[in-house]
Protein backbone atom coordinates (compact mmCIF):
# COMPACT_ATOMS: atom_id res chain seq x y z
CA UNK A 1 0.00 0.00 0.00
CA UNK A 2 2.71 2.20 0.48
CA UNK A 3 4.06 1.51 -2.47
CA UNK A 4 0.88 2.81 -4.10
CA UNK A 5 0.93 6.59 -2.59
CA UNK A 6 4.81 7.02 -3.31
CA UNK A 7 3.82 5.95 -6.75
CA UNK A 8 0.85 8.71 -6.55
CA UNK A 9 2.94 11.37 -5.18
CA UNK A 10 6.10 10.71 -7.94
CA UNK A 11 2.57 10.69 -11.10
CA UNK A 12 1.21 13.97 -9.34
CA UNK A 13 5.05 15.44 -9.60
CA UNK A 14 4.91 15.10 -13.70
CA UNK A 15 2.52 18.49 -13.76
CA UNK A 16 3.61 21.73 -14.04
CA UNK A 17 4.34 24.17 -10.99
CA UNK A 18 1.32 26.72 -12.10
CA UNK A 19 -0.55 28.12 -9.63
CA UNK A 20 -4.02 26.44 -10.94
CA UNK A 21 -2.44 23.07 -11.81
CA UNK A 22 -0.45 23.32 -8.08
CA UNK A 23 -3.80 23.44 -6.26
CA UNK A 24 -5.13 20.83 -7.96
CA UNK A 25 -2.54 18.52 -6.77
CA UNK A 26 -2.75 19.28 -3.06
CA UNK A 27 -6.46 18.51 -3.75
CA UNK A 28 -5.74 15.24 -5.17
CA UNK A 29 -3.43 14.33 -3.05
CA UNK A 30 -4.91 15.30 0.13
CA UNK A 31 -7.57 13.09 -1.40
CA UNK A 32 -5.06 10.03 -1.61
CA UNK A 33 -4.00 10.43 1.44
CA UNK A 34 -7.48 10.54 3.02
CA UNK A 35 -7.12 6.84 1.68
CA UNK A 36 -10.97 5.93 0.97
CA UNK A 37 -11.55 2.49 -0.44
CA UNK A 38 -11.37 -0.62 -3.39
CA UNK A 39 -14.39 -2.07 -5.54
CA UNK A 40 -14.43 1.34 -7.38
CA UNK A 41 -17.04 3.57 -9.27
CA UNK A 42 -17.67 1.98 -12.49
CA UNK A 43 -19.24 5.38 -14.00
CA UNK A 44 -16.73 7.42 -13.06
CA UNK A 45 -16.77 10.69 -14.82
CA UNK A 46 -17.18 8.94 -18.08
CA UNK A 47 -20.86 10.38 -18.04
CA UNK A 48 -19.91 14.07 -17.99
CA UNK A 49 -20.10 16.27 -21.19
CA UNK A 50 -16.19 16.89 -21.71
CA UNK A 51 -14.36 18.41 -24.39
CA UNK A 52 -13.07 16.81 -27.68
CA UNK A 53 -10.08 14.36 -27.07
CA UNK A 54 -9.88 15.35 -23.00
CA UNK A 55 -7.95 14.08 -20.48
CA UNK A 56 -9.04 13.80 -17.19
CA UNK A 57 -7.19 12.75 -13.69
CA UNK A 58 -9.50 12.13 -10.82
CA UNK A 59 -9.24 11.26 -7.48
CA UNK A 60 -11.56 9.04 -6.05
CA UNK A 61 -12.59 8.71 -2.21
CA UNK A 62 -15.27 5.58 -0.89
CA UNK A 63 -17.02 4.59 1.85
CA UNK A 64 -18.05 1.01 2.07
CA UNK A 65 -21.23 -0.41 4.32
CA UNK A 66 -20.76 -3.85 3.19
CA UNK A 67 -18.37 -6.58 3.03
CA UNK A 68 -16.85 -4.38 6.04
CA UNK A 69 -17.22 -0.93 6.73
CA UNK A 70 -13.90 0.83 5.30
CA UNK A 71 -12.59 3.40 3.30
CA UNK A 72 -10.32 3.93 0.74
CA UNK A 73 -8.97 5.65 -2.13
CA UNK A 74 -7.36 5.68 -6.18
CA UNK A 75 -6.47 7.48 -8.93
CA UNK A 76 -8.69 7.43 -12.36
CA UNK A 77 -7.51 8.45 -15.86
CA UNK A 78 -10.09 9.32 -18.48
CA UNK A 79 -9.35 9.84 -21.98
CA UNK A 80 -12.16 10.73 -24.91
CA UNK A 81 -10.14 8.82 -27.72
CA UNK A 82 -13.12 10.30 -30.30
CA UNK A 83 -16.48 12.02 -29.90
CA UNK A 84 -18.81 9.46 -28.15
CA UNK A 85 -16.29 7.47 -27.10
CA UNK A 86 -14.03 7.28 -23.55
CA UNK A 87 -11.72 5.11 -22.20
CA UNK A 88 -11.04 5.36 -18.44
CA UNK A 89 -7.93 3.07 -16.40
CA UNK A 90 -8.18 3.09 -12.54
CA UNK A 91 -6.21 1.91 -9.56
CA UNK A 92 -7.52 2.06 -5.75
CA UNK A 93 -6.05 0.73 -2.48
CA UNK A 94 -7.74 0.99 0.86
CA UNK A 95 -6.96 0.04 4.82
CA UNK A 96 -7.75 -3.49 5.52
CA UNK A 97 -9.81 -6.05 3.81
CA UNK A 98 -9.18 -4.54 0.33
CA UNK A 99 -5.92 -4.61 -1.11
CA UNK A 100 -5.84 -3.58 -4.24
CA UNK A 101 -8.05 -2.91 -7.05
CA UNK A 102 -7.75 -2.02 -11.09
CA UNK A 103 -10.19 -1.75 -13.55
CA UNK A 104 -10.32 -0.31 -17.34
CA UNK A 105 -13.64 0.66 -19.53
CA UNK A 106 -14.89 2.28 -22.31
CA UNK A 107 -18.20 4.35 -22.57
CA UNK A 108 -20.16 4.34 -25.90
CA UNK A 109 -22.39 6.98 -26.93
CA UNK A 110 -25.77 5.32 -27.95
CA UNK A 111 -27.78 8.21 -27.91
CA UNK A 112 -26.70 12.10 -27.28
CA UNK A 113 -28.72 14.68 -24.97
CA UNK A 114 -30.64 16.98 -26.15
CA UNK A 115 -33.88 18.92 -24.58
CA UNK A 116 -35.82 16.37 -25.00
CA UNK A 117 -34.17 13.01 -24.60
CA UNK A 118 -31.60 11.84 -22.20
CA UNK A 119 -28.03 10.88 -23.02
CA UNK A 120 -27.97 7.00 -23.08
CA UNK A 121 -24.57 5.00 -23.18
CA UNK A 122 -23.38 1.24 -22.83
CA UNK A 123 -19.98 1.01 -20.93
CA UNK A 124 -18.20 -2.81 -21.03
CA UNK A 125 -15.55 -3.12 -18.10
CA UNK A 126 -13.17 -5.26 -16.66
CA UNK A 127 -12.10 -4.77 -12.93
CA UNK A 128 -9.25 -7.16 -10.73
CA UNK A 129 -9.91 -6.82 -7.12
CA UNK A 130 -8.41 -8.09 -3.95
CA UNK A 131 -10.39 -9.29 -0.82
CA UNK A 132 -8.71 -10.46 2.49
CA UNK A 133 -6.93 -13.46 0.72
CA UNK A 134 -9.60 -13.36 -2.10
CA UNK A 135 -8.27 -12.41 -5.72
CA UNK A 136 -11.30 -12.11 -8.16
CA UNK A 137 -11.96 -10.59 -11.89
CA UNK A 138 -14.79 -9.06 -12.73
CA UNK A 139 -16.85 -8.32 -16.22
CA UNK A 140 -19.23 -6.17 -16.88
CA UNK A 141 -21.37 -3.80 -18.53
CA UNK A 142 -23.11 -0.55 -17.73
CA UNK A 143 -26.18 0.64 -19.02
CA UNK A 144 -25.54 4.50 -18.32
CA UNK A 145 -28.49 7.09 -18.57
CA UNK A 146 -27.66 10.99 -18.04
CA UNK A 147 -30.18 14.13 -18.28
CA UNK A 148 -28.44 17.40 -17.18
CA UNK A 149 -30.42 20.37 -16.33
CA UNK A 150 -29.35 23.72 -14.71
CA UNK A 151 -29.81 25.43 -10.94
CA UNK A 152 -28.89 28.86 -10.23
CA UNK A 153 -26.59 29.26 -12.89
CA UNK A 154 -24.67 25.80 -11.88
CA UNK A 155 -25.26 22.68 -14.83
CA UNK A 156 -25.90 19.25 -12.62
CA UNK A 157 -25.82 16.14 -14.61
CA UNK A 158 -27.38 12.97 -12.56
CA UNK A 159 -27.19 9.94 -13.84
CA UNK A 160 -28.49 6.12 -13.25
CA UNK A 161 -26.80 3.52 -13.70
CA UNK A 162 -27.46 -0.73 -13.54
CA UNK A 163 -23.36 -2.29 -13.69
CA UNK A 164 -23.83 -6.16 -14.43
CA UNK A 165 -21.55 -8.72 -14.72
CA UNK A 166 -19.74 -12.04 -13.73
CA UNK A 167 -16.90 -12.45 -10.81
CA UNK A 168 -14.58 -14.91 -11.45
CA UNK A 169 -13.06 -16.51 -7.79
CA UNK A 170 -9.17 -16.53 -8.44
CA UNK A 171 -8.80 -19.45 -5.96
CA UNK A 172 -12.07 -21.60 -7.09
CA UNK A 173 -12.87 -20.64 -10.43
CA UNK A 174 -16.38 -19.82 -9.76
CA UNK A 175 -18.55 -17.88 -11.80
CA UNK A 176 -21.12 -15.63 -9.84
CA UNK A 177 -23.15 -13.34 -11.58
CA UNK A 178 -24.09 -9.96 -9.99
CA UNK A 179 -26.08 -6.48 -10.68
CA UNK A 180 -25.96 -3.64 -8.75
CA UNK A 181 -27.39 0.58 -9.00
CA UNK A 182 -25.69 3.23 -9.37
CA UNK A 183 -26.85 7.06 -8.81
CA UNK A 184 -24.60 9.99 -8.93
CA UNK A 185 -24.19 13.49 -10.77
CA UNK A 186 -21.56 15.20 -11.64
CA UNK A 187 -21.02 18.88 -11.34
CA UNK A 188 -18.64 22.12 -11.43
CA UNK A 189 -16.47 22.13 -8.46
CA UNK A 190 -18.43 24.26 -6.40
CA UNK A 191 -16.57 27.45 -5.59
CA UNK A 192 -13.95 26.56 -8.36
CA UNK A 193 -15.15 29.48 -11.31
CA UNK A 194 -14.11 27.09 -13.82
CA UNK A 195 -15.30 23.83 -15.88
CA UNK A 196 -11.90 22.73 -15.56
CA UNK A 197 -12.54 20.60 -12.43
CA UNK A 198 -15.44 18.77 -11.68
CA UNK A 199 -17.12 17.16 -8.89
CA UNK A 200 -18.75 14.02 -8.73
CA UNK A 201 -21.01 12.59 -6.09
CA UNK A 202 -22.09 8.71 -6.18
CA UNK A 203 -23.86 5.71 -4.52
CA UNK A 204 -24.24 1.97 -5.19
CA UNK A 205 -26.55 -0.05 -4.31
CA UNK A 206 -25.28 -3.78 -4.17
CA UNK A 207 -27.31 -6.48 -6.01
CA UNK A 208 -24.87 -9.54 -5.11
CA UNK A 209 -21.05 -9.78 -5.46
CA UNK A 210 -19.82 -6.18 -5.23
CA UNK A 211 -20.34 -3.44 -2.36
CA UNK A 212 -22.59 -0.70 -1.19
CA UNK A 213 -21.00 2.29 -0.61
CA UNK A 214 -21.26 6.19 -1.54
CA UNK A 215 -18.25 7.67 -3.06
CA UNK A 216 -16.92 11.05 -4.75
CA UNK A 217 -14.23 12.31 -6.92
CA UNK A 218 -12.37 15.52 -8.18
CA UNK A 219 -11.32 15.47 -10.87
CA UNK A 220 -8.71 17.95 -13.28
CA UNK A 221 -10.07 18.35 -16.90
CA UNK A 222 -6.31 19.55 -18.11
CA UNK A 223 -7.80 19.67 -21.90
Amino acid sequence: MRCFFAAAVDFLALFPDGPDNKRMKYILLALILAQTSVFASVVGISSHPLNPEARVLSAEMTGYMSQRNEMGGGLRYTHEIEEGRLMDFSVAGAQDSRGLMMGAGMDFELLKEDIYQPRVSFKPYIQYQKFENTKNNMIGAAPIIRKGFSTQGVEVFPYLSLPTGMKIDGASDEFKFYSSLTLGASMPFPGSGTDKVLLSLEGNKDFGASSDYVGCLVSWVWK
